[in-house]
């Protein structure tokens, strides 16, 4: 998947608790999207996706807190 050039990915070494997460930019018009440069290629993959499924489903936008966000989005 891939959503186009609003968005800059960068591949970090994070804790491996941590697969990645998107951090939006003041106005919502740009994503910076973090994925563990531990994981292997498919679960970066899987990471991405996961990530860009959040910016797609306009998630930053809602009033919920992250965990129901996520909660949702692993059961969708």
């Amino acid at each position: 998947m891939k959503i186009g050039l609003d968005t800059k990915v960068l591949l970090v070494n994070l804790p491996t608790t941590i697969k990645g997460y998107t951090v939006p930019s003041r106005d919502g018009q740009f994503y910076t999207i973090v994925i563990n440069s531990r994981l292997d290629k498919e679960s970066q993959k899987n990471t991405y996706d996961h990530e860009c499924n959040h910016i797609l489903n306009g998630d930053f936008e809602k009033k919920f807190p992250a965990d129901i966000i996520e909660f949702y989005a692993h059961t969708t």
